[in-house]
């Protein structure tokens, strides 16, 4: 009798597993939801709208934008006849917006990548490169091509991904950590990492660099992907004092490398072995050397080296214990898997050191960085605005934010996001201004973002490649963007795609 009722509980068990396992399967193969493309037929003309020149750093007077095949054909007094009218009475019309640090990843189409478009990002530089093909949680350059040409094609709603880079060289455990990838993903030894400049060379635009490549196995990285042409950014390795950085590295990421570089004993610190490295936050503040950091722009200047502080997410470090940050109104667009995944990181922080005395250092380091991103402005360094942050398009508007906290005039924040990212790839003939000639990504405000920068998420409309987003297209895509994060399809595909995902990254 027992032995029968055994029975029936174990067939029950594995009839209720099976039953799981089949609605996993299928909410994992489930058609995506579809998000409708807006396409805009023949030309249209922005009557009377003030055009904000971000060269010069003026608003222009009220003038007719025509725009035309993707392209801003005339700006003037009048438009054509015939052609569709949008009354820009009374808004401000800016380039749109460049994202110079973003992660696309492979479940990024799944969730928000439309959400560019609608915050007016409409090009982005990726910074999270894959470390092989058919990886299932960082997407591929194929892939991001891919996704860029459907978007211009008018048959994804998503930005360019006008750049990616290599997989992040970081020294020794790579290998270790990825699995079934080369010896030569340890980069660390020179060898290696010419070894795998070769690998990523002619796939990606630029080779990342990462805290813990070592100084030989740099300088051997840095010589490669000259005679390979191809550029190298990222982080500062922490044997690389800063000024060796600027001379070769097109970018250098993140204001704290600054801090880091700036104080009496970054020599002492910068040979230590990087696992012994350490960020001495309270220390770096006490002895910072103003000196040292005029040095480190005079370098960055002569070099033509770009920096891209994102200070939000040193505002994230500092302010890990805040409930504004675990109650953000942004987490509406974010799956609770991936919200899990980045208070991870968070608590993480926090739990590095709680005390009340530590959260302050925090706080006085990420002041001291937005301080210090003023001085490399007023040096003569161009700041490129990056998020690095965790909501597609709407994070780009809180850096621009914080680039006004730095001390940056509103117009300076403007180039920031919009001339200098053409500029740093050399297309400014093509893009970054409010010009005739150049491809029409545009964004429409209801407000003057020269008078204060917070107008520039004051959106009336998006123009993508010349298809023009009002704001009923606008909030389709956030409503969209919305659901999906709370899909259990999509959730499916996630868990899924971190069960194939045998790394932690």
């Amino acid at each position: 009798m027992i032995k029968k009722y055994v029975k029936r509980i174990a067939a029950a068990l594995l009839g209720m597993i099976a039953l799981v396992v089949v609605v996993f399967a299928a909410m994992v193969f489930w058609p995506e939801e579809r998000l409708e493309v807006v396409r805009t037929e023949g030309a249209f003309a922005i009557s009377g709208v003030s055009i904000v020149d971000v060269r010069r750093g003026v608003v222009l007077s009220p003038q007719t934008v025509v725009v035309d095949a993707g392209r801003i054909r005339s700006i003037g007094t009048a438009a054509p006849r015939g052609v569709r009218q949008i009354d820009g009475r009374g808004k401000f019309l800016v380039p749109a917006f460049w994202d110079m640090h973003t992660h696309v990843l492979a479940v990024t189409p799944l969730l928000d990548l439309p959400l560019y478009i609608a915050y007016g990002v409409t090009n982005v530089r990726d910074m999270q490169g894959c470390p092989k093909a058919g990886d299932p949680f960082v997407s591929c350059p194929a892939e991001k091509r891919r996704w860029t040409a459907e978007a211009i094609a008018g048959q994804r709603v998503g930005p360019r991904i006008v750049a990616t880079t290599s997989w992040m060289a970081n020294g020794a455990g790579m290998v270790a950590r990825l699995g079934d990838v080369p010896a030569y993903f340890d980069t660390a030894t020179p060898d290696q990492t010419r070894q795998f400049v070769r690998h990523f060379a002619g796939e990606v635009d630029a080779i990342k660099v990462y805290d813990r490549l070592p100084r030989d196995a740099y300088f051997a990285l840095v010589d490669e992907a000259r005679r390979r042409n191809v550029d190298v950014v990222g982080h500062r390795p922490y044997g690389v004092s800063a000024i060796e950085a600027a001379a070769h590295q097109k970018s250098i990421e993140h204001a704290r490398f600054i801090l880091h570089e700036s104080f009496a004993g970054s020599e002492e610190l910068r040979k230590r072995p990087a696992a012994q490295w350490r960020e001495e936050r309270q220390r770096m503040l006490d002895q910072h050397d103003p000196r040292r950091a005029d040095a480190i722009f005079a370098a960055m200047r002569e070099h033509g080296t770009w920096y891209v502080p994102t200070h939000l997410t040193r505002w994230s470090d500092a302010y890990a214990d805040h409930p504004s940050l675990r109650n953000d109104p942004l987490l509406r667009y974010v799956h609770p898997l991936l919200q899990r995944q980045w208070l991870e990181d968070i608590d993480e922080t926090l739990a590095d050191d709680p005390s009340p005395a530590a959260r302050e250092t925090y706080r006085q380091f990420y002041r001291k960085g937005l301080a210090l991103t003023g001085a490399a402005h007023r040096a003569g360094v161009k700041v490129l605005a990056g998020s690095d942050y965790l909501v597609a398009g709407a994070d780009l508007h809180r850096e621009l934010q914080q680039l006004a906290a730095a001390g940056l005039p509103p117009a300076e924040v403007l180039r920031a996001a919009t001339l200098y990212p053409a500029q740093y790839f050399g297309l400014e003939e093509h893009h970054g201004s409010v010009e005739a000639g150049r491809v029409a990504d545009l964004v429409l405000l209801d407000a003057n973002p020269l008078h204060d920068i917070r107008n520039t998420e004051r959106i009336a409309a998006v123009v993508f490649n010349g298809h023009y987003h009002d704001r009923d297209a606008l909030d389709r895509i956030g409503r969209h963007v919305e659901r999906r994060a709370r899909s259990w399809t999509i959730g499916s595909k996630i868990i899924w795609r971190f069960l194939k995902n045998p790394a932690g990254y």
